[in-house]
């Protein structure tokens, strides 16, 4: 018996020889809605004008924690 199993981004399939005979499934991943920044981090971002996250790397650098979070 020989069992292969190939994964892609959006799929996953199982093939099982038993005897020479290639028996087969193919099952979709779920996929997770992407969750992005509220009005309110974006109200958060503007109110920073003057600080320290009023760089683009630092506010990008922000946005990118936040994101992380939010798509575990």
């Amino acid at each position: 018996m020989t069992i292969r199993i190939s994964f892609s981004d959006k799929t996953v399939r199982v093939a099982v020889e038993i005897n020479g005979a290639i028996e087969s499934a193919i099952t979709e991943l779920p996929q997770r809605p992407w969750i992005g920044l509220t009005e309110e981090d974006w109200a958060w971002v503007a109110d920073r004008k003057g600080t320290s996250l009023d760089t683009f790397i630092q506010g990008a650098a922000w946005a990118e924690v936040q994101l992380r979070e939010r798509n575990k």
